[in-house]
């Protein structure tokens, strides 16, 4: 895969992801039948702040080490809540395997 190609695949995988969790984030409120105020704050803190990580890593950081570490750190922190499904571990691993695959590329000497 290209260098142009690896970018806009991580931009459209880390978006993707912010948006599930956004839409999980909302959803879980509907759908899922809550015990505590605090599991509802916690569901919709960890999915939220793995979002805005993500696009903040994405989106306002240049590439490179802390947009990688940003945009891993949310992509982990949102996905705890749904670790239980089978597209979210497998979509966490490849946005972290191609975040840094970028970070390296970009440190890397010309």
């Amino acid at each position: 895969m290209g260098g142009h190609g690896l970018v806009s695949a991580t931009r459209f995988l880390v978006l993707a992801l912010a948006v599930l969790y956004a839409i999980a984030a909302v959803g879980g409120l509907a759908l899922i039948d809550f015990d505590t105020t605090r599991d509802i704050a916690l569901w919709m803190g960890l999915l939220l702040a793995g979002a805005v990580l993500m696009i903040v890593g994405q989106l306002f950081v240049p590439r490179g080490i802390r947009s990688a570490l940003l945009v891993s750190l949310g992509v982990v922190v949102g996905g705890l809540p749904l670790f239980w499904t089978l597209l979210v571990p497998v979509a966490v691993a490849a946005v972290i395997a191609c975040s840094i695959a970028l970070a390296r590329r970009s440190t890397a000497p010309a």
